[in-house]
């Protein structure tokens, strides 16, 4: 039963969106980059959303702001009301869009943004049919040259295709749970062929640090890659996303060296005249998505944010109230 005397509290976008890059980023600094504010914007922003939910929902730690139980609670909450809004403001404007979409997805992007932007295309474009084709990233390019794509998700960079950047995504140093790396050894490296982007990302990363490596395994697929790594035959090399329980991430206290982020791309036929792609594209290259809050450098000195971190929840001093695809060319 709904009880009318109760305060109704209406929970303010932008204080939202503002809370999910600070809880993402992990500090002040780098929000105020994501959200384009200044920092003091963003503290306040965030002192005011404190007040309105009457809740403490931040705690620091050192430079970052950790989130306390009320935050952590909070954050999930965010993240649903705002995909929400974005979704139903983007389903308003460009709903009428229909017929066949293409994606080639090159082999890449399968396991990182390819749910993410089906996922996005279906539930703003309903009546759209969508016609995924994954190959490998060197045939990509000619496929959207031969026209037999619409679009396309890679991390190939593209000259004469018009493209916009879904992501930025921290590459890291996976491994089996109990993988141990030999002192004095070279890097057992598991990697696909020579046109993966991870690859080379690996190798270079690896020399510019001065460490010897070796091919332990050259996969054919991905699954390939989980599976040669999941049997302790080496490290690899690939994006967060990638990440789960069954896997262990490396990083500078096992001596290996940090590893660049990596971008991915969505590019749209340059001689596209279907109505409907110009339109998801134009929707998607211009929709910001808050609940995918892309990593920014802080613009502090001494402050290094983490790409990835295990955060523990902090305890309030609050008491608490409760479509078809192809297979992948071998």
């Amino acid at each position: 039963m709904i009880n009318a005397n109760r305060q109704i509290i209406n929970l303010d976008l932008d204080l939202l969106r503002t809370f999910v890059a600070v809880a993402d980023l992990n500090t002040f600094a780098a929000a105020a980059a994501a959200v384009s504010r200044t920092q003091s914007a963003v503290s306040q922003q965030m002192q005011r959303l404190e007040h309105l939910v009457g809740r403490e929902l931040f705690a620091r730690h050192g430079r970052n702001k950790l989130l306390t139980e009320h935050g952590l609670q909070l954050l999930g909450y965010a993240r649903q009301i705002l995909r929400a809004n974005d979704d139903a403001t983007a389903s308003l404007t460009y709903n009428d869009a229909d017929g066949e979409l293409r994606i080639g997805v090159s082999d890449d992007a399968v396991d990182t943004l390819l749910p993410f932007l089906l996922n996005r295309i279906a539930s703003v474009y309903p009546r759209v049919a969508v016609d995924v084709r994954i190959k490998r990233a060197q045939f990509i390019e000619s496929m959207l040259d031969n026209h037999e794509i619409d679009l396309a998700l890679t991390t190939a960079k593209i000259n004469h295709h018009p493209k916009t950047v879904l992501r930025s995504s921290p590459v890291l140093w996976h491994c089996a749970p109990d993988f141990q790396l030999q002192t004095n050894e070279p890097v057992p490296l598991v990697v696909m062929d020579e046109t993966n982007p991870f690859r080379q990302i690996a190798l270079d990363t690896l020399d510019m640090a001065g460490i010897s490596w070796r091919i332990a395994y050259e996969a054919a697929s991905l699954s390939a890659v989980r599976a040669a790594v999941n049997a302790e035959v080496g490290i690899t090399a690939r994006p967060l996303e990638m990440h789960n329980a069954d896997l262990r991430i490396l990083g500078e206290i096992e001596g290996l060296p940090r590893l660049p982020e990596i971008q991915f791309f969505l590019y749209r036929n340059s001689n596209e005249q279907n109505e409907s792609v110009l339109t998801v594209f134009d929707a998607i290259e211009n929709k910001k998505t808050p609940y995918t809050v892309t990593a920014v450098e802080s613009d502090e000195s001494d402050e290094m944010d983490e790409s990835i971190a295990t955060i523990e929840p902090v305890k309030s001093t609050e008491t608490v109230d409760e479509n078809s695809v192809e297979n992948i060319d071998e």
